[in-house]
């Protein structure tokens, strides 16, 4: 069965044995082309759920000089708006994306991108209480990346998940817009349709998951079917909410190898202390 090592800058290494996939074996066979010199390793795209108070302070500034350098209204967020500022800035980007006007309006709306998907995940930590934490190997901006690209096999499609267990490798998006369970994690009832892109395709970049795994229950699942009825339905989505053309969640790649040393929360939570301030140097096979 293939496996793959990740090697981190604090002199971790992490090894993870694939799923038997179709998908899985493409994915690899991509990463084996790729070089760590790829990734997109800014420090608002990396790491995700790590960051302390000062570090989101530091961030909303930042966002807020971005968003003010595209003559935008500069966001607002506080406890009970954050979640909506932020999806009201994010449907901006793709009409910045596609005009790129200068190369200054490009850098600072890429930033804006960035910040508010970095914001996402350190707000809904902060102020929901939801303790995610995630690696983003990101090899979206690499042209390479994008000509070896390929489909989700059709058979394999039901092998999306909205589970992301702790230990698990997936594949990330690479479109412009916004996938199922991005949608519904933001609560955006204010994306048009257009910006739905279900994930049919892929590239190297992928996801480490070392939160705590989240059981998802039938609540859980409702309240994922109301959402899909109130922005439209199929006329919205373009699917059937059961279908697994939607691609509901990640595809699942594959699992670290070692999880007997990760049993005890309290193992768990000292590798995320050691994955803190690291960052992803290289990998091997």
């Amino acid at each position: 069965m293939s496996q793959v090592t990740f090697c981190f800058s604090n002199d971790l290494e992490l090894r993870y044995r694939l799923h038997d996939s179709l998908t899985a074996s493409l994915w690899m066979s991509m990463l084996k082309k790729l070089s760590p010199t790829g990734l997109l390793r800014d420090d608002i795209n990396h790491r995700h759920g790590f960051a302390n108070a000062a570090n989101i302070h530091s961030k909303v500034n930042r966002l807020r000089q971005a968003v003010c350098a595209l003559k935008l209204p500069p966001p607002q967020l506080s406890a009970t708006t954050w979640q909506h500022e932020l999806n009201q800035l994010h449907i901006h980007f793709p009409g910045f994306f596609e005009r790129r006007r200068s190369a200054t309006e490009f850098h600072n709306a890429h930033q804006m991108n960035l910040l508010i998907h970095w914001l996402e995940y350190e707000l809904m930590n902060h102020y929901g209480l939801k303790n995610q934490q995630l690696f983003n190997l990101d090899f979206n901006h690499q042209p390479q990346a994008y000509r070896l690209k390929q489909f989700v096999p059709q058979n394999e499609l039901s092998q999306f998940s909205v589970q992301l267990p702790f230990g698990s490798l997936h594949l990330h998006y690479i479109y412009i817009g916004r996938h199922f369970l991005e949608m519904f994690d933001a609560r955006d009832m204010i994306s048009p349709a257009s910006h739905f892109k279900a994930q049919h395709e892929f590239n190297a970049t992928c996801g480490l998951v070392f939160s705590e795994t989240q059981n998802v229950d039938e609540i859980y699942l409702d309240r994922m079917r109301r959402y899909y009825e109130a922005r439209g339905g199929s006329a919205f989505w373009g699917h059937e909410f059961d279908s697994p053309h939607i691609a509901k969640g990640f595809f699942q790649l594959g699992q670290l190898v070692d999880m007997d040393r990760y049993q005890d929360k309290e193992q768990r939570q000292m590798l995320r202390e050691r994955l803190a301030l690291a960052h992803v140097v290289g990998w091997h096979f």
